[in-house]
C-alpha cells in the first residue's frame, strides 16, 4: 500500500468517525431538551459538514485512482505530444494539437495537503472522445504548456 492510498483510507476513516460522533451528538441533543438548542444545532451542522468534506474528498480520490488504473502518461516536449499507454492491453495513443478540440483544466483552489491534489485535465478530441487526466499523473500546468 502506497502513501496516497493510506492517506485516502485515513481520510475516509476520519470522516466516518466524525459522522458517528455527529449521530451520537444528535441523539444526545434529542434526549436533552433543556440546553441551548441554537448552539446544539450549529455544532451539528459543523460536524455533519466536516464529515461530508472528509468522506466526499476520499470518494473523489478513489474515483480518480480507479479511472487511471493501468494507464501511463508521458509528455514528449520535443514533438509537443502527449503519449498515453494502457498497460493492460499494451495500446498507445499519441495526442497533439492537431487532434485536440478543447481542453478543460481544473486547479484545486486549496493549497493544503487535504485537497490540493484534486485537480484534473479533460481533453476533448476531434472525434468527440474525452481523456481525463488527474493531478496524480500529470499536473495541469504541464498540460497547459503543452497545448
Amino acid at each position: 500500500m502506497n502513501i496516497k492510498n493510506f492517506r485516502n483510507i485515513l481520510t475516509f476513516g476520519i470522516g466516518i468517525l466524525i459522522i458517528s460522533f455527529s449521530v451520537f451528538l444528535t441523539i444526545k441533543i434529542a434526549q436533552n431538551t433543556s440546553g441551548n438548542l441554537t448552539l446544539a444545532i450549529i455544532s451539528l451542522i459543523i460536524f455533519y459538514s466536516l464529515s461530508y468534506l472528509f468522506i466526499a474528498t476520499s470518494l473523489i480520490r478513489m474515483e480518480y485512482r480507479k479511472s487511471e488504473k493501468g494507464i501511463n502518461i508521458k509528455i514528449n516536449n520535443e514533438d509537443k505530444q502527449l503519449v498515453i499507454k494502457n498497460t493492460g492491453n499494451g495500446k498507445s495513443e499519441v495526442i497533439n494539437n492537431d487532434n485536440v478540440k478543447a481542453i478543460e483544466l481544473y486547479y484545486s483552489w486549496n493549497t493544503n495537503p487535504f485537497s490540493s491534489d484534486l485537480g484534473y485535465s479533460k481533453i476533448m478530441l476531434n472525434n468527440d472522445s474525452k481523456i481525463f487526466i488527474t493531478q496524480d499523473k500529470i499536473s495541469q500546468a504541464e498540460i497547459k504548456s503543452l497545448f
